[in-house]
């Protein structure tokens, strides 16, 4: 879900701090460490969105 908000441009707390607590549990890493680092990469990839999105819409399948 997080990967298909983030690809529409769309940014969601409730779904990023599931992510992070989930990805802490495995590493180990301290959650403030973990979101930013998850937030940068998410920053840059719904940057992007809106021309994603319309190049999608003018290859319809």
């Amino acid at each position: 879900m997080l990967a298909d908000k983030v690809w529409k441009g769309k940014r969601v707390t409730a779904l990023e701090d599931e992510f992070t607590t989930r990805l802490c549990a495995v590493t180990g890493e301290q959650p403030w460490e973990a979101f930013l680092r998850l937030d940068d990469l998410l920053e840059r990839l719904a940057r992007d969105a809106d021309a994603r999105l319309a190049f999608q819409a003018r290859h319809p399948v």
